[in-house]
């Protein structure tokens, strides 16, 4: 058990966490030792990326796209080896706190055996025919642009993602407006990025559809739009993610310090990190920080989490 100060978009409050039960009980405390927040919720990972970490610096479309360099990396190496990647890449993330993993998982039924059963990872899959999607036992499913694949395929995933209740997502609005209308018209559970066409922002958020922005991976692309982060620091379904593990960490904590200085509001970072929880319906647990070295002598518990605090602050990740 820990006393201390939970820490939440909504403000502090003050008591103990139960760490047997994963329960936090307010009550009067004397001394606030330790400073507990919600684990963090990672909106957007593709965890088989681990695996190529000397990736090039190099565009979009030649790192990432249909035929590019990540493609014909991951079909060289096995499951197995992708898999450990990934195991040792959610290790070193919970160890920050970072406690889910909405993965995007290519390569049809070979992508989801990379991350199938591990521990809160919610994995979407992109199956590659119709009949693949209705054999998938996955969380949900998930395609990049609408114009990387077939139309009527990605139509007809959605529908049985809408059938069975599960996620559907999808890439759009990362290098242009040209593939957002088609998104759109999939009423998804989830856009991902949207950075480079803030002009349709305003319509998905009257639509209440979830966005997830992942400013790190932007900036490696020189896709980086703070007009567009901006626009959606405020929105209650907007969400933050890391994008590919070739690329950068996949730990919440990395990605809330890069961002806090382009957004340039602690707050509304804070609550994108923790925002799929609510979104999704997932149950968060805690992370436990020490007061011994950022949080010491702090008059800003949210910024001092979301600007500096780092692995030694944490005592313990609690997970339900």
């Amino acid at each position: 058990m820990y006393r201390g100060v939970l820490v939440t978009p909504e403000g502090e409050r003050y008591g103990h966490l139960i760490t047997d039960e994963v329960v936090f009980e307010e009550s009067r405390v004397e001394k606030a030792e330790f400073v507990f927040t919600p684990t963090f919720f990672n909106a957007h990972t593709h965890l088989g990326d681990a695996g190529l970490k000397e990736a090039p610096y190099e565009d979009l479309t030649t790192l990432v796209g249909p035929g590019g360099f990540k493609h014909a990396m991951l079909s060289e190496k096995s499951v197995d080896e992708l898999r450990e990647a990934a195991i040792v890449e959610v290790m070193c993330s919970r160890g920050t706190g970072t406690s889910h993993f909405l993965d995007f998982r290519e390569g049809g039924s070979r992508g989801v055996m990379v991350t199938a059963g591990m521990e809160g990872v919610l994995t979407l899959a992109r199956p590659e025919s119709v009949e693949e999607a209705e054999s998938l036992d996955v969380y949900g499913f998930a395609y990049s642009s609408m114009r990387d694949h077939d139309r009527k395929l990605i139509e007809d995933v959605r529908e049985i993602a809408r059938k069975r209740g599960m996620v559907f997502a999808i890439h759009a609005g990362e290098r242009d407006c040209d593939d957002v209308d088609a998104a759109i018209s999939l009423r998804p559970d989830l856009i991902v990025h949207m950075n480079m066409c803030p002009e349709k922002i305003a319509e998905i958020m009257d639509l209440g559809l979830p966005i997830t922005s992942c400013p790190r991976s932007n900036a490696f692309f020189g896709l980086l739009n703070i007009k567009s982060y901006r626009i959606l620091k405020d929105y209650e379904f907007w969400l933050l993610g890391t994008d590919n593990a070739m690329l950068c960490t996949s730990s919440m904590l990395d990605e809330m310090h890069f961002a806090a200085y382009l957004i340039r509001d602690d707050v509304a970072v804070f609550r994108a990190a923790i925002a799929g929880y609510w979104i999704f319906d997932v149950e968060p647990g805690y992370v436990v920080f020490n007061r011994e070295h950022n949080f010491k002598n702090t008059g800003n518990l949210i910024s001092t989490l979301v600007r500096r605090a780092e692995q030694r602050d944490i005592v313990e990740v609690v997970l339900p």
